[in-house]
């Protein structure tokens, strides 16, 4: 059985602009915006839960006997980066850099044009970046200097794709070995990859996740998702769920 948690960042800057001006929030959005105070506070928060003492005691579906995570994963988007770190120094677990988690979309910005918003593709920080500022963060060995994403924006077209893809590497790597896995990431990819693993049709429909609201989804060894509880927040205090 393969059980993957997958866990929203923390609040962001680009979040509370969302709440503040949703009309104009394309053009002033930070490309890789950073956590804010309340994200700080949430990622913490979400350590500390994790980070209980675990106890197999045979099918837990609310994780009352903890998490026992045995992996961890994170996108490199600042905000995810971030949280991971929260949880990786909580739990002692290695954070692994899994840059196809990224938001849908990828780096990008967007300026007024005539008809349409002009989206423009940004590089994002490169290996030394990633080396100086989280030195325990484990990189792909074909980081390059020049940015992790440099191209330009992610069409949508290519969202369940890439989210059939992240899946298929979970599986791959960890399924049948009853491992648990955390992989911290964003709103709209961790949508995509329920629409991928549940074979959704509905033409238009959202999954909610709040900040660092947490996931299950079981794989059994035959292939067989299970949706065992979704945006679970109970661990945050009101005024942290946003």
């Amino acid at each position: 059985m393969l059980e993957l948690f997958f866990i929203r960042h923390g609040q962001s800057t680009n979040n509370v602009l969302m709440d503040q001006d949703r009309e104009n929030y394309l053009y002033n959005r930070e490309v890789d915006p950073d956590l804010t105070q309340k994200g700080v506070e949430q990622a913490a928060l979400a350590a500390e839960y994790l980070n209980r003492p675990y106890q197999n005691n045979g099918f837990d579906p609310q994780n009352r006997d903890g998490f026992g995570l045995t992996h961890l994963y994170c996108s490199l988007m600042i905000r995810a980066v971030k949280t991971g770190t929260a949880i990786s120094k909580k739990t002692g677990l290695p954070l692994v850099a899994m840059p196809e988690v990224h938001e849908t979309g990828g780096m990008f910005y967007a300026e007024r044009g005539e008809e349409e918003p002009k989206l423009i593709g940004q590089p994002g920080p490169g290996k030394s970046y990633f080396k100086r500022e989280f030195p325990d963060l484990i990189l792909p060995e074909d980081l390059s200097e020049e940015g992790w994403w440099n191209r330009e924006k992610e069409p949508r077209e290519e969202y369940l794709d890439r989210a059939q893809s992240v899946i298929d590497r979970l599986i791959r790597d960890h399924a049948g070995k009853n491992h648990r896995v955390g992989v911290v990431m964003h709103g709209g990819i961790f949508a995509r990859m329920l629409t991928v693993l549940f074979q959704i049709q509905t033409p238009k429909y959202w999954f909610l996740m709040n900040n660092c609201g947490i996931s299950r989804v079981e794989i059994s060894d035959d292939g067989r998702p299970m949706l065992i509880y979704m945006n679970k927040v109970d661990f945050l205090p009101d005024h942290l769920v946003t």
